[in-house]
């Protein structure tokens, strides 16, 4: 009967992954440094998402200079602002609209409901060197 169960297991278990809706694309993507801020950011996804929390900070210099960096820090850097307009709408693409941004790191955390009723959630940063 366990046997029975764990090949059961293995065999649907890669269809329940493919259940969920990661991102496709993602422009900036996670890491970029960027010569000039970005005007907006473009998150598309594999299936239809209803994006419902998108989160933007600016990073401290504490925060960049951590010497574990992403490991340990709480990311409690300053708050922007983002019109949020797009949330609770179903959409493979958005696009969310940045105000003017300095130069510095910013960290953007964001959580959305797949079709299948699961919630998907991810963050990344990006660099502007404001050259």
């Amino acid at each position: 009967m366990f046997r029975r169960s764990l090949i059961i297991l293995i065999v649907l278990l890669p269809f329940a992954a493919t259940a969920h809706s990661p991102l496709a694309t993602l422009s900036p993507k996670d890491g970029a440094v960027l010569e000039q801020a970005p005007a907006e950011v473009e998150m598309v996804f594999k299936s239809l998402v209803k994006l419902i929390k998108l989160e933007m900070q600016k990073l401290s210099s504490d925060e960049r200079s951590s010497l574990f960096g992403g490991l340990f820090i709480s990311h409690k850097g300053k708050n922007i602002a983002l019109d949020t307009h797009f949330l609770m709408k179903k959409s493979k693409q958005y696009l969310i609209g940045l105000p003017a941004l300095d130069a510095g790191d910013y960290f953007i955390k964001w959580r959305a409901l797949g079709e299948d009723g699961h919630v998907i959630k991810g963050e990344f940063r990006f660099k502007v060197l404001g050259i």
